[in-house]
């Protein structure tokens, strides 16, 4: 493993990238929850305000069926929202997948790389010695 990320190799390199797009995801898993509490929060609110609102102030026959009609969506909107959760929870495990399998494939190079020197650490001794 070279030092700072100078001399890595290929293998450890995606390694490293699959480790940072891992956290990138915990992040926007975090982000996306508490956006959602948000959202949902806010709707509630608003559905729990709506029954008190006065209909002699508004036009209740032109107002409320929009008003339902929007309120659908925007709870359309919201549920469809928190469904990507599993997407992004996905790719999360996805990720982790991929960064563990080239950690393995890393290790298992570097043990080959030392097993290769030390051989022909021997290799040079035996040399030497005989001659």
């Amino acid at each position: 493993m070279g030092l700072f990320g100078f001399f890595n190799t290929p293998t450890e390199k995606k390694r490293d990238d699959y480790d940072k797009l891992h956290d990138l995801l915990k992040d926007a898993i975090r982000e996306h929850d508490n956006k959602m509490a948000e959202a949902k929060e806010t709707f509630n609110s608003y559905k729990s305000a709506v029954p008190n609102m006065s209909n002699s102030k508004l036009p209740s026959n032109d107002f409320d069926p929009k008003r339902e009609k929007l309120t659908a969506k925007l709870a359309k909107y919201i549920s469809s929202e928190a469904d990507k959760r599993s997407k992004l929870v996905s790719a999360k495990n996805k990720a982790y997948d991929k960064y563990t399998e080239y950690k393995a494939q890393a290790i298992h190079e570097a043990a080959v790389e030392k097993a290769k020197k030390e051989k022909e650490r021997k290799e040079r001794e035996e040399r030497l010695k005989n001659g």
